[in-house]
């Protein structure tokens, strides 16, 4: 699966790990997948977000607030096997589908964040509609930066 995932995407799924690990979770969900987006801070993606005036640093604070820190299991938590949630291991599994629709060879920050835009019953996806981040608005600020 991975084989198709640029070098920026390894690296969120990457940091998406270590974000779980460090808020104490012993899964990855698309709110830590949000959170590896933003510590990478480059990619199209966060130039997405950037150009819809969301500020970074808040929309961390709020992802963080979603799922508080879990201080019992910090350290206790399994480094090598955190399971994904099924809207995360959706986001990914259709990442595919989202770069093939733009016809694109590879699966960029940008086809991530598109996917996780597209569960509208997702908190995290909820979460950025309140920073007025929709999948429709990204979608068409992509397809500008590609014209």
């Amino acid at each position: 699966m991975e084989e198709n995932f640029s070098q920026k995407v390894k690296d969120v799924i990457s940091y998406s790990k270590e974000e779980a690990l460090r808020l104490g979770h012993d899964f990855i969900g698309t709110e830590h997948l949000l959170l590896g987006l933003i510590r990478g801070k480059s990619g199209v993606a966060i130039a997405i977000l950037e150009n819809l005036a969301v500020n970074l640093e808040f929309l961390k604070r709020k992802i963080e607030a979603l799922k508080p820190i879990n201080e019992i299991s910090m350290g206790l938590t399994d480094k090598v096997n955190l399971h994904l949630t099924r809207q995360a291991e959706k986001a990914l599994k259709t990442t595919f589908l989202e770069a093939k629709l733009f016809k694109s060879s590879s699966v960029e920050t940008v086809h991530l964040l598109l996917c996780i835009l597209r569960n509208e019953n997702d908190p995290t996806t909820k979460l950025l509609d309140t920073f007025d981040v929709t999948y429709k608005d990204v979608k068409d600020m992509f397809i500008n930066q590609q014209n």
